[in-house]
């Protein structure tokens, strides 16, 4: 009897946000977890890790914009997501012709491209696992 194919690992989307004008102080009286680390960059603040929903948190109290990156290896699915407070949200993807769910933004701080999206938010390509395809 023949064993069935294993199915292949699960790589999780993994995600990092950038709060802008925020200092890592402000950003952890908003919302901490042991999940994430908080630095200082170019543009405010760095979360990395697994944030979640303290991403909404930090667009609904800190004045932002909130830059939501999510990237997930097995699929190649690259995505930002830009809350200014809860109510102008839009997204930025590398799938054209589906619906991200948002308004469709053509860039991200003049950036068109994942790695061009990550220089431009100060994100190290590593922190998010992201290699070009």
């Amino acid at each position: 009897m023949d064993a069935e194919p294993a199915e292949p690992a699960r790589l999780p989307t993994r995600t990092a946000c950038v709060i802008a004008g925020a200092t890592p102080d402000e950003v952890a009286k908003v919302g901490t977890s042991p999940a994430i680390a908080l630095r200082t960059n170019r543009l405010g603040t760095l979360v990395t890790g697994r944030p979640g929903h303290l991403v909404i948190d930090y667009a609904a109290e800190l004045p932002g914009p909130v830059y939501d990156v999510m990237y997930n290896p097995g699929t190649g699915w690259f995505a930002v997501t830009v809350y200014r407070g809860l109510e102008q949200t839009t997204r930025w993807d590398n799938r054209p012709g589906t619906d991200p769910g948002f308004p469709r933004s053509a860039d991200v701080l003049g950036a068109a491209t994942p790695l061009a999206i990550l220089a431009a938010l100060d994100i190290a390509p590593a922190a998010l696992g992201y290699v070009e395809a």
